[in-house]
């Protein structure tokens, strides 16, 4: 007797521990979608990230229930019907029967997470029995392991890295700092005209401000990549500091190179014009410009992103609107500059800004954008 109190006991204590388990324990997971979620990239060269979507069957098990995981700023599709916009992380249960309309004829339905820079590991999708009230707790989000923020890390690194540079600039060749940094004179070419200094682009001081210059777009481009889910080329910057790092410098080089093709097309813009000794003022003028520009796309981004306000996404509009304002500005400077100094025609100074700034600008806007 002594024998059936002990399976008595053992099965009192066993029913007491499956009564102790969570109720969402019990769901049962028919299908699992994760491992067949691909990406849809954009038409543009760039290849930027815009959905995650799959096919599913929705006849098959009829009785079950979809579970969907979404990240926020999502908007999720059956088809092509919008079903609703979430502005925040979701987890939701849908019934089968509520998502049958959408379905084609043999019972398939494209199940589609549109976001611009989702990833297929912010989507999740799985089809089967489910507990409704405990799939949308908030304790449900704890499950979502989230990555560290090291794109933040690495700018602040990145930041204080070019700060440092800057006073090194400022110590050896306060002359030159004096002429691009001062806010006063930043839509003013006549210091650059009659300065000695801007007549030969491979001294040290100048080859010095190219690079630091180079060095804060790259720093904006790496910025750029990342926020919005671009596959450059099979380059992920998703990794850590030091990938991010490495990737800021390649870039960095690779903007200096083009920085030198400019001077080059200038000089050629020149040459092709009669222009004498007017690729030089030219140049550095627009370099001093654009230096002033990310001045203030950078302040922006510190104060925006270290406190949260936006999301670095959100902030890449604002960014580009700012460098296109300032950078019109001086194109409008150069161009009353170039008017009175050299007495251009109307159509001889259209020609010349066109052919040396205004089509290379536009066509890197179009690759950009797409």
């Amino acid at each position: 007797m002594r024998w059936i109190g002990r399976i008595m006991l053992f099965q009192g204590l066993l029913l007491l521990m499956l009564s102790s388990f969570p109720s969402k324990s019990l769901a049962q997971v028919l299908i699992n979608y994760d491992s067949a979620l691909h990406e849809n990239f954009s038409d543009s060269w760039l290849k930027q990230k815009e959905s995650v979507a799959v096919t599913v069957d929705v006849n098959q098990f009829p009785d079950a229930s979809w579970r969907i995981r979404l990240p926020k700023g999502t908007g999720l599709f059956f088809n092509d019907a919008l079903w609703e916009y979430y502005p925040s992380d979701t987890i939701l249960v849908i019934s089968n029967n509520a998502i049958a309309p959408f379905k084609n004829n043999e019972g398939k339905l494209e199940v589609t997470a549109l976001k611009r820079g989702i990833s297929v590991e912010e989507f999740s999708i799985k089809k089967g029995y489910f507990k409704t009230l405990n799939e949308v707790s908030p304790s449900e989000n704890v499950l979502v392991k989230r990555d560290k923020d090291e794109i933040k890390n690495f700018f602040f690194i990145a930041l204080i890295a070019v700060l440092f540079l800057i006073a090194i600039f400022r110590a050896f060749f306060p002359a030159i700092f004096g002429i691009f940094w001062n806010p006063k004179s930043v839509f003013s070419i006549e210091d650059i005209w009659e300065s000695g200094s801007f007549s030969k682009i491979y001294s040290a001081e100048l080859l010095f401000y190219l690079v630091l210059i180079n060095m804060c777009t790259g720093l904006l481009v790496i910025l750029v990549i990342h926020g919005l889910g671009i596959d450059f080329f099979g380059m992920g910057l998703d990794g850590e500091v030091e990938k991010l790092t490495y990737g800021w410098l390649i870039f960095s080089l690779m903007l200096t190179i083009i920085t030198f093709l400019k001077f080059l097309w200038l000089g050629t813009g020149a040459f092709l014009f009669n222009l004498k000794k007017i690729a030089f003022p030219h140049f550095f003028y627009l370099l001093k410009v654009r230096g002033f520009a990310l001045f203030i796309i950078i302040c922006m981004l510190i104060v925006v992103y270290a406190n949260n306000w936006v999301s670095l996404y959100e902030h890449f509009s604002y960014m580009y609107y700012t460098f296109f304002i300032i950078y019109s500005l001086g194109l409008i400077g150069l161009a009353i500059w170039l008017y009175k100094k050299n007495g251009f025609n109307n159509y001889h100074l259209f020609s010349y800004l066109c052919t040396s700034e205004l089509i290379p600008f536009l066509v890197i806007c179009k690759l950009l954008l797409g």
